[in-house]
């Protein structure tokens, strides 16, 4: 039987959509099924189902954005980077794939491009808190102490209760000597997240900076109240005690937190406390 050309190709083209649709929908399936997974914090689990969903159809591109990230939690840093373009590649106006893209960069150390990340991001969506805390992160690692208030301070504006923002604030304020400013974002920090362990260790260092022994004091057993484990706390009260000549006290410090598995301990014992 005679067959038109015409009505081949028709055909031809019919079932190809036909099977675009079957992958699209096995795809979802597999994504939805990642996806569960993903929340669920079981990653590896959720990688392989990402995996099938790009398999089934490789232009299913929001996987690329989820396995992205699932790829960040699993310490592959590389290969997040490529997931994420792969997804910017077709979603070129994605605040957040740069966001995350640029979080991954700054992982694997390569400060500029996440810079790059971050700022397009924000050029992007300047609405958004997380590329600021991300780049005011950033710059605090590259030492420009001041850029990075500037950075958090605009984030504060769209988070205003971020314990975490007060605390970065914080950090970068006492790495310019602006100890009393530290102490009052620290402040901010704990009334807003009152278990938070990092601001009370940072905030009793500082203390201890100023010589307000006492304060230090509490807020180095407040640290240690919320995690018993915290080898950084007993360290850096060991040192404190010891700048108040209790070296009594402080080699008990020392010694907790060695106990603990904290190697930086051995050094300071030896120079400082006697021999078991």
């Amino acid at each position: 039987m005679f067959k038109s050309p015409l009505i081949t190709i028709a055909f031809l083209f019919l079932t190809s959509i036909a099977f675009c649709q079957a992958d699209t929908v096995v795809a979802a399936k597999y994504f939805q099924k990642g996806y569960g997974l993903e929340v669920a914090k079981k990653y590896k689990e959720a990688l392989a189902e990402y995996d099938s969903c790009v398999t089934a159809n490789p232009n299913y591109s929001k996987v690329y954005l989820y396995r992205g990230l699932i790829k960040y939690y699993l310490l592959d840093f590389k290969g997040s980077i490529e997931d994420y373009t792969k997804y910017i590649a077709v979603n070129p106006e994605s605040s957040m794939a740069f966001d995350n893209r640029g979080y991954s960069k700054f992982s694997i150390g390569d400060n500029d491009d996440a810079m790059a990340d971050y700022n397009k991001s924000i050029a992007l969506n300047p609405n958004i808190m997380r590329p600021y805390l991300n780049r005011g992160g950033l710059k605090t690692k590259l030492g420009q102490f001041k850029e990075a208030i500037a950075d958090f301070n605009i984030a504060l504006t769209l988070s205003p209760d971020n314990a975490n923002l007060y605390f970065n604030i914080g950090v970068s304020q006492g790495a310019l000597e602006d100890y009393a400013a530290a102490v009052e974002s620290f402040n901010n920090a704990i009334k807003i997240d009152p278990a938070f362990e990092q601001a009370f260790l940072y905030r009793a260092t500082i203390k201890s900076l100023m010589r307000d022994f006492p304060g230090a004091a509490g807020d180095f057993a407040k640290c240690l109240d919320i995690n018993p484990k915290n080898s950084q706390a007993l360290l850096s009260r060991g040192a404190m005690k010891l700048d108040q000549g209790d070296k009594t006290g402080a080699c008990i410090d020392f010694n907790a937190a060695l106990a603990l598995g904290d190697k930086r301990a051995v050094d300071v014992i030896r120079e400082n406390c006697k021999s078991k």
